[in-house]
């Protein structure tokens, strides 16, 4: 267990080597190409106006949070675009709709439709293309609130080229879009591969649902920074997409947790894994419903989630776990969620922080939670990297102890009961089957008058030729001190005469190589075909009959 702990730690490091140095040799040189706008602004809001802000302070000015209803207005006389060969602005707008003036003219406007009939708004990245003059510019940006709250701190807009615009932005949250593609590409293919070893045991269906989790963790990495428009068209539906992949966060992580020890059939799990699913999946529908804007509903889910973390440590980690139920790789499962959802907890508490205009929210508490994705996807493959070698241990032992229960001590062919199970086969088939049977001759004088050793030497070695010569074919059993059994189906039945005296040309090259023992069988078949309605025990005393006339010839043969 330590070495496996060793070997993922390892690659893990290796994973965060990989991204940083992704970071800094994907790095833009964007200095030049783009200018972040965080001072020189005039604002007005709502009627009050205020001169030469930096946006990251205009908070501390404003104070409170802002209001459904408030109109902020951004403008800035000194943009210098010369150096653009195609001048861009971008910035963020969040829960509003907008117009963007250059001078005079308006050069671009969203979500007014949606403002007008009270629709819900989300938060985007947006890019305005701005005329190219000469002159420094003038441009404003008007916002027009739609939700209480929408704005705790103001992120500076930024003018340049589309294109470095578009890398400047990706880059400055190339950590998050690296994460959130590998959770997404590893949630993907860990589900195929779970999906494909789906079966009653608790540690596989546990990993389905845990890829699930990492694929909606990694969407909701990707919109809740605002990467996703940037890669493909939500048409205004990211924020949505934000709040939906989050919310099946805790429904996922119930059931995760339910395939440890089969919680789900425990009442009081299930009592509350049912109430805790349906909450997210009863704010969404009222989102979609018209009824209140899911952004709106996030202290419920956090709330709902919290009760799930609770309910995850008290059962779990302090029941089970400390009564030692919980396996060693439910074990690693459980201290990834366990890190997660401590990772949402302290990013939880920065986010209330920076709503109520104590501090922003630090750089960490906004990547704890996807580096504790993360370590919970290590933490997984180290559950599932020590499942599979335990099942293989316990495969291992049961064939041990199959092998024990279904083989003769001496030769290693089937014993009896292994025999006797065949022929139950045997008898539900419908098939046409062979069954040969086959006694040693002389081996009680070997035993008596050379010793056991001689008469067990004599045993192994007609058992390995008996298998060399049918194994391949059939099914081949000692079944009685110096009764042997061989049963051939299909094809193999054509070659009988061939097998029999193959069998016998070796008894002969292993008595000229040791003269020490002279060895010979007796040798009877049966066909099943010869009977109507014959059943397996029939056909066999058929050939036991043919063997002992058989060995009554051979022995009037010698005399």
């Amino acid at each position: 267990m330590g070495k496996k702990i060793l070997y993922l730690g390892i690659s893990f490091l290796a994973f965060i080597i990989v991204l940083t140095i992704g970071y800094f040799f994907l790095r833009p040189d964007y200095y030049s190409s783009v200018v972040v706008l965080n001072s020189g602004w005039e604002v007005t809001y709502n009627d009050t106006k205020y001169e030469n802000v930096e946006l990251s302070n205009l908070r501390k000015l404003i104070g409170n949070r802002t209001h459904k209803g408030d109109i902020i207005t951004l403008k800035n006389d000194n943009v210098n675009l010369l150096n653009f060969v195609s001048p861009t602005i971008m910035f963020e707008s969040r829960f509003s709709a907008w117009r963007v003036y250059s001078g005079e003219e308006l050069i671009g406007q969203r979500f007014l439709d949606e403002y007008k009939n009270g629709k819900f708004i989300g938060c985007e990245n947006n890019f305005v293309s701005l005329p190219k003059k000469i002159k420094p510019s003038n441009i404003q940006i008007n916002l027009l609130v739609a939700e209480e709250g929408a704005y705790d701190y103001y992120d500076a807009p930024a003018v340049g080229g589309y294109v470095g615009l578009l890398t400047f932005e990706v880059y400055n949250h190339m950590f998050i879009y690296l994460v959130s593609a590998f959770l997404i590409v590893f949630g993907i293919i860990f589900f195929a591969v779970a999906i494909g070893f789906r079966s009653d045991i608790a540690e596989v269906n546990m990993q389905i649902y845990a890829a699930l989790m990492y694929l909606v963790l990694g969407i909701w990495f990707l919109a809740q920074f605002r990467l996703l428009d940037l890669f493909i068209e939500t048409n205004g539906h990211q924020t949505e997409i934000e709040y939906i992949s989050l919310y099946m966060v805790v429904p996922l992580m119930y059931l995760t947790i339910g395939c440890m020890r089969d919680y789900l059939n425990n009442k009081v799990f299930l009592g509350f894994s049912v109430v805790g699913s349906l909450v997210p999946f009863a704010l969404i529908i009222i989102h979609f419903a018209g009824l209140v804007h899911i952004n709106r509903t996030l202290l419920i889910y956090q709330l709902d989630a919290a009760v799930l973390i609770g309910f995850m440590f008290v059962m779990v980690l302090l029941k089970d776990a400390k009564g030692n139920l919980v396996t060693k790789s439910q074990y690693t499962q459980l201290i990834g969620q366990i890190g997660l959802a401590s990772a949402f907890a302290i990013n939880v508490f920065f986010y209330y922080l920076e709503i109520y205009g104590i501090t922003k929210q630090i750089f960490l508490s906004k990547l704890i939670v996807p580096v504790a994705a993360i370590c919970m996807v290590f933490g997984t493959l180290l559950n599932y990297y020590t499942f599979i070698s335990e099942s293989f241990a316990r495969n291992e032992e049961y064939s041990s102890l199959a092998h024990l229960a279904y083989a003769d001590e001496l030769t290693g062919l089937a014993n009896r009961s292994k025999y006797e199970a065949y022929m139950e086969k045997l008898t539900k088939s419908e098939m046409d089957y062979c069954i040969v049977s086959i006694d040693l001759n002389g081996l009680k004088a070997i035993n008596d008058n050379q010793g056991h050793l001689m008469g067990d030497k004599y045993i192994t070695e007609f058992g390995k030729t008996l298998d060399e010569i049918f194994g391949k074919e059939g099914f081949v059993g000692r079944i009685g001190g110096d009764e042997f059994v061989a049963i051939l189906t299909g094809d193999s039945m054509d070659k009988l005469d061939e097998f029999i005296e193959k069998l016998n040309n070796k008894l002969d090259e292993l008595n000229k190589l040791d003269p020490s023992i002279n060895r010979s069988a007796a040798i009877g078949y049966a066909f099943r075909h010869e009977y109507e309605n014959a059943d397996p025990n029939r056909v066999y005393l058929k050939a036991d009959e043919r063997m002992y006339a058989n060995k009554e010839l051979m022995h009037g043969t010698r005399s």
